[in-house]
């Protein structure tokens, strides 16, 4: 009578066989997963061998926006007198943009302040100490707005405006773009490349081959022009009148740098 070794043989042959193919498709793929892995920054392998190369990025662009803040303020002898000339004034202002075509959710109140304003009288006295009295004079209001000009051909337009307008105090514009980081990460792309290019260089100059990246970093980029300030009352001109606001482009810079493990 056969035996049950005997009689399963083949079935045994097999399983052992793809037990085996199993194993080996399972070594593989943790092998391949190490090597990939090991191409990766921080991939927890101590690097023998290092150099470092500095990356630098510049790219010119014309801004897509303007930003103006501007501050309206009032005092009175009480708050209430002294709120309603702010608001009026600050509705005013915000018909002119929207007439001018500022869609209204790009206005908005950045702060809003109420207090009392107190005059401190001097007195003359013949003893030490000498508290010096003070007089309620009124209650200032000051309200402070922003606007994001999307369209900088309207630019001029609202300066004009918050200068036509009489409002207290103007900020702006100050140009930029609307998608900030969108700018910085195509510096940035640029300064890596160069890095790269570098490496690449200096590797085959020292007849050695990079493996992987070991370390990043980056220095913040810049060119962002600075804000331009005017006073509301050198811009309280005819309505006419505008001031000339030349926009031109903007530089904006990325240096990194990176160091390679070689071999």
């Amino acid at each position: 009578m056969q035996t049950f070794m005997e009689k399963n043989q083949t079935v045994l042959i097999r399983i052992i066989i793809a037990l085996g193919v199993l194993l080996g498709l399972f070594l593989l793929v943790a092998t391949l997963v190490q090597v990939k892995s090991y191409k990766y920054v921080g991939s927890g392998l101590p690097a023998s061998n290092v150099i470092t190369v500095q990356g630098h990025g510049e790219i010119e662009k014309a801004p897509d926006t303007a930003k103006f803040s501007f501050t309206v303020q009032n005092e009175a002898k009480d708050t209430a007198t002294a709120q309603d000339a702010v608001s009026k004034k600050v509705t005013q202002v915000k018909a002119d943009l929207m007439a001018a075509g500022i869609e209204e959710k790009y206005i908005s109140t950045d702060s809003y302040n109420s207090y009392p304003n107190y005059v401190y009288n001097n007195v003359k006295c013949i003893t030490v100490p000498c508290p010096p009295t003070q007089t309620l004079k009124g209650y200032i209001v000051s309200q402070n707005v922003k606007v994001s000009v999307k369209d900088l051909s309207k630019a001029e337009t609202v300066a004009g405006i918050l200068g036509k307008d009489g409002v207290t105090s103007i900020d702006g514009p100050n140009l930029g773009f609307e998608d900030v980081n969108a700018v910085n990460d195509e510096a940035r792309g640029k300064a890596i490349a160069d890095a790269e290019e570098q490496a690449s260089k200096l590797a085959s100059q020292l007849g050695v081959h990079l493996v992987r990246i070991v370390s990043f970093n980056e220095n913040g980029g810049g060119g962002i022009a600075a804000p331009m300030a005017y006073d509301s009352k050198m811009m309280n001109q005819t309505a006419a009148s505008a001031p000339t606001i030349p926009t031109g482009v903007h530089t904006v810079t990325s240096n990194v740098s990176i160091s390679y493990e070689i071999r």
